[in-house]
This record gives C-alpha cells, structure tokens and sequence, in this order.
C-alpha cells in the first residue's frame, strides 16, 4: 500500500532487483544506484510538492513528525523493511529523500 502511495516511478525503481538505492535530490533528479551499473540519473523528477508528500507519508506511517523545527526523518519502510532518510527545508533547498 505504501509502495502504491509512493507513486509509480519511485514504485518502479523500488521493484528494481539491481537498485540498492534510490535518491531524490532536491533538484527534483532521481538517482538509482545498481550493483551492475552504479550510480546514475534515471532521467525522471519529481515535484518539490511531490517529494515533501513522500517525505510526510513515510513519517506519518512510521509515527515520526517532520516539519521545520524537525526537517529529517529516517525509519524502516512498513512491509518491506528498505531504510528511507528524508530531508525537508530548511536543512535543504527542496525535499530529498534516499532509500
């Protein structure tokens, strides 16, 4: 359910049995990183606005606040165990977040 929520290209890149990470930069590139072929940008982006909702979806499934006084979470992927870490301003210019 999460996977879904996270929209289908982030979803698509999770389902990748080479990725070992996924990275949105606060650019809005999403970078994947493969044991076969190593780190590189997959050509996609994401909105500002559509990062900060991923970054508030996992904190909200895992419990964890996030806001301007406390910009970063880090947890554990409900169902699937993958580690997530998102940033949001002002510790960084746009929300970014890596799995």
């Amino acid at each position: 359910m999460l996977r879904t929520a996270l929209g289908p290209v982030i979803a698509r890149f999770l389902e990748d049995p080479a990725a070992v990470e996924v990275m949105l930069n606060p650019d809005g590139r999403i970078w994947i990183d493969r044991l076969s072929e190593g780190l590189s940008d997959t050509g996609e982006r994401l909105s500002p606005a559509d990062g900060e909702r991923i970054v508030r979806l996992v904190a909200h499934h895992v419990g964890a606040e996030v806001h301007a006084g406390a910009p970063r979470v880090s947890a554990e992927l409900p169902e699937t165990g993958e580690r997530f870490k998102g940033l949001l301003p002002p510790v960084v210019s746009a929300p970014a977040r890596r799995r």
